[in-house]
């Protein structure tokens, strides 16, 4: 692994490069204005920081699981904050870097550590005011990226807690039909309530891994004792086609 002085030396030899010299790469490094899908703003990156923006975006998305134009409007919020938040992090470090290839070879340090070291130091005595906006500026995104989690986990709570009761209703409904003697065919694929649609035939494979449990928690307080019955109708479910 390259050491901390390697790092920066990489970034101040980054500083000297005179960009792409060919049209495919000044084609690639162009800025473009691409609309975003969700919030439908345009957005000016080029398109590699594009694609690195997309890329974070849809990992956060897959871990923070918006449902809905609300939901998904504050996970956008929480992943252009936490890249703004990387991004910050970045010029801070870069501003380190740029502070250490101005003043390479000046220092006349007894070793790299220590020329590294003191262009930190002067870098942040030059501007301090500025790091110090770099700071605030953190705290001020760690409190909106906290208000937006916490306002998506409430929304997800009321969301899960609505489905939970209309994933119950669908299965007791289900239930009394399955129950009736004789039993009437089902033959819908899917079942609404309250706005939430469900597979018929994943609800009874839940239900039947319910009763399953249900049944072999009952004949273990029975010290598995099969002569006696449970104290529950067992339903009869149909099988996947």
């Amino acid at each position: 692994m390259p050491t901390h002085s390697q790092l920066l030396a990489n970034i101040a030899n980054s500083m000297q490069s005179t960009g792409p010299r060919t049209e495919e790469g000044k084609a690639k490094a162009r800025y473009n204005a691409r609309r975003h899908g969700l919030t439908g703003q345009f957005y000016v990156m080029d398109d590699d920081d594009r694609q690195a923006y997309l890329t974070f975006e849809t990992r956060l998305f897959s871990d923070l699981k918006p449902v809905g134009p609300c939901e998904e409007q504050l996970a956008v919020s929480i992943a252009q904050d936490h890249w703004r938040m990387n991004r910050a992090k970045g010029i801070e470090f870069n501003t380190m870097g740029l502070a250490h290839h101005e003043n390479s070879g000046a220092i006349g340090a007894d070793s790299a550590e220590t020329e590294t070291a003191v262009s930190h130091a002067q870098a942040w005595r030059s501007d301090n005011k500025a790091f110090a906006n770099m700071a605030l500026y953190e705290i001020r995104l760690h409190r909106i990226i906290r208000q937006n989690r916490q306002d998506l986990t409430e929304l997800q709570t009321k969301r899960h807690a609505a489905e939970a009761a209309a994933r119950e209703e669908a299965e007791l409904f289900l239930a009394n039909e399955l129950s009736k003697q004789p039993a009437e065919p089902i033959t819908e694929d899917s079942i609404q309530v309250n706005g939430f649609v469900f597979s018929i035939q994943t609800l009874f494979q839940e239900m039947a891994w319910h009763q399953t449990l249900a049944e072999a928690r009952w004949y273990k307080s029975q010290n598995w004792n099969r002569t006696k019955q449970p104290p529950f109708a067992l339903l009869t479910f149909p099988k996947a086609a």
